[in-house]
């Protein structure tokens, strides 16, 4: 039989009036979790190049670095990688992983010689696309659920916390008009009720819930984000280098996930399956300024700075959900909201983002870059068309985001008058609090209640240089290592965790890049 809803203290008490949008922190996160990607010269150095410059790929993180070039420069870079997920939930573990060839890089300069004697010695302009996040990856956790927990339980507690009753509730579902169109019941909870996920008892008063004898997920993630970037650049007195560049941004993101409860307490022993598709498009512009300043004229030394401006998301998504609880009652009971989906229009900023950088060379032989990166991503925005913010959304992202902290350092060495060896280190810093969760309006449309919090990111890469007259091959891999911390669904009964799976997140890439200087 159903077990009785026992009512505890609701964490949800406290942020009920968050917010009625549909988007949370991890909706914004999809746009901000970075990835090294770039150059072949680039990756090898753990994308720390930005006080040395002289690469196309310096234009995203400081502009002055196209300010280095002397001659004109033509590329493109193809690459390989293999993203895989490996949890661990309750002593069973799960792997996954994908397999692609990816474009990520192609892009020129044209350099312009002013003159030996004027200020302004070079005049530089280029243009680079570049792939800034490739989402393709899969996931999967599963395994016996603790102490028999459900999201039914949970999904009864968001009902008790808005006063509901089983009368009303029923009342609803009975009715002739459509249960989704009540703004009183969030959707995930109306297609709970249509399918017998969760009861309510209008003789006792009481909602019910089923036990979970075993839990299961998997999500397979489809797009990409790419950049434009429009740069133009100065060198003044071989001293001072100055760069301007205007980033536009184009989104594809794509998203299956799949969970499912095999249930107990029945003669039925049903199996719920919840199913959600989204879809995820916009565009963004920015701009990034930079400096690179050589303090000391017969030193080597140079010290870099940078400055990037938000930017600005214009966004469209739309998500579609099916709920099917398989053999209850001798039959299968399922409920979708395709027919009641639309895209639905909002902006994102993001926050600004500062580069401190510092670079030596050793002759003619070694160069060395150092570099710290700072963004304050609780800073970030959403707010509808018209122009207003959306409160709720944004409290989840003052609340779960935080200040983010990236430290890359990269060396390169001359082995050869016409082979280089590179090597780098990348520190990427968590964008989620570690006391981050999804907070899922129970009054809301949104029924993707899963969610991931991605621990700091560790990227080791190495990479090998030739030149060939004006021509270059330039090859990199870089192995990237992550942690985090998969929840299915957050459990709003206060006194009980939500379930967690523990991740290791990890991808090897490998990337070449052919080009020619001339």
């Amino acid at each position: 039989m159903k077990q009785r809803y026992k009512l505890y203290a609701l964490a949800l008490m406290g942020t009920l009036a968050l917010t009625a949008q549909a988007q949370t922190s991890y909706n914004a996160g999809i746009l901000m979790e970075n990835q090294l990607n770039g150059t072949a010269r680039f990756v090898g150095m753990g994308g720390a190049m930005s006080a040395l410059g002289g690469d196309l790929s310096t234009m995203s993180t400081n502009p002055a670095g196209i300010g280095l070039y002397r001659s004109s420069d033509v590329a493109f870079t193809v690459g390989w990688f293999n993203p895989s997920s490996e949890s661990s939930f309750n002593g069973e573990s799960h792997k996954d992983n994908v397999s692609k060839f990816s474009f990520d890089q192609i892009g020129f300069v044209y350099s312009s010689k002013i003159g030996n004697r004027t200020a302004v010695r070079f005049l530089n302009f280029g243009f680079n696309y570049r792939k800034v996040n490739n989402f393709n990856s899969k996931f999967q956790m599963g395994g016996l659920s603790p102490n028999n927990e459900s999201l039914s339980r949970s999904m009864v507690g968001s009902l008790l916390a808005l006063g509901n009753t089983p009368a009303d509730f029923n009342t609803v579902l009975d009715g002739d008009d459509n249960p989704f169109g009540n703004s009183n019941y969030g959707w995930l909870n109306v297609m709970g009720g249509m399918t017998g996920f969760v009861t309510g008892d209008e003789a006792s008063g009481d909602f019910y819930y089923w036990n979970a004898d075993r839990i299961g997920f998997r999500s397979e993630n489809r797009g990409g984000i790419n950049a434009y970037d429009f740069n133009v650049a100065l060198n003044v007195k071989d001293r001072v280098y100055l760069g301007l560049t205007i980033g536009v941004y184009d989104v594809d993101y794509r998203r299956y996930s799949s969970y499912y409860e095999d249930l107990t307490g029945s003669v039925d022993m049903p199996t719920m399956n919840l199913e959600n598709w989204y879809r995820l498009e916009g565009s963004g512009l920015d701009a990034k300024f930079g400096i690179i300043v050589r303090p000391f004229e017969y030193s080597p030394l140079r010290i870099g700075l940078a400055v990037h401006t938000p930017v600005w998301y214009n966004l469209s998504d739309v998500f579609s959900s099916r709920m099917t609880m398989f053999g209850l009652e001798g039959q299968d009971w399922s409920v979708d909201t395709e027919g009641y989906v639309d895209w639905y229009d909002y902006n994102l900023r993001t926050p600004w983002k500062f580069n401190l950088s510092a670079a030596y060379t050793f002759g003619q032989n070694v160069a060395l870059d150092a570099e710290y990166e700072y963004a304050d991503y609780s800073s970030a925005k959403f707010r509808d068309t018209g122009g207003y913010d959306l409160d709720g959304a944004n409290q989840t992202i003052s609340e779960d985001l935080k200040g983010v902290s990236s430290f890359r350092i990269g060396l390169e060495a001359r082995v050869l008058d016409d082979m280089s060896l590179r090597v780098g280190y990348n520190y990427m810093g968590a964008l989620y609090d570690k006391n981050a969760f999804k907070f899922n309006d129970p009054q809301g449309i949104n029924t993707d209640v899963d969610f991931m919090n991605n621990f700091e990111a560790h990227n080791l890469s190495f990479g090998l240089g030739f030149r060939f007259g004006g021509f270059y091959a330039d090859m990199a891999y870089v192995y990237t290592h992550q942690k985090a911390d998969f929840h299915p669904y957050t459990n709003y009964v206060f006194d009980e965790p939500d379930p967690t799976a523990s991740v290791t997140h990890a991808n090897n890439r490998a990337v070449l890049t052919l080009g020619y200087r001339f």
